[in-house]
């Protein structure tokens, strides 16, 4: 896991999107982020446009995520 806050990592890919990406495109791209960046395996179902496309549910997941169990 990365030291860096989420948010910070969040917030530089955004910046690096496409102003009109294919949704289930995105999708990908940002659960190879959060693999990555974040060392969080995502299930099939969790690589969901409606969830890695909203910024607000995308932090929730990484929070939940690395949150201790």
């Amino acid at each position: 896991m990365t030291a860096v806050r989420p948010e910070l990592i969040l917030a530089e890919f955004a910046c690096l999107r496409d102003a009109n990406p294919d949704p289930a495109l995105e999708a990908v791209r940002m659960a190879l982020l959060v693999e990555d960046a974040f060392g969080i395996a995502l299930s099939d179902r969790q690589i969901d446009p409606a969830v890695l496309g909203d910024p607000e549910s995308l932090r929730n997941l990484v929070d939940v995520s690395a949150t201790p169990r």
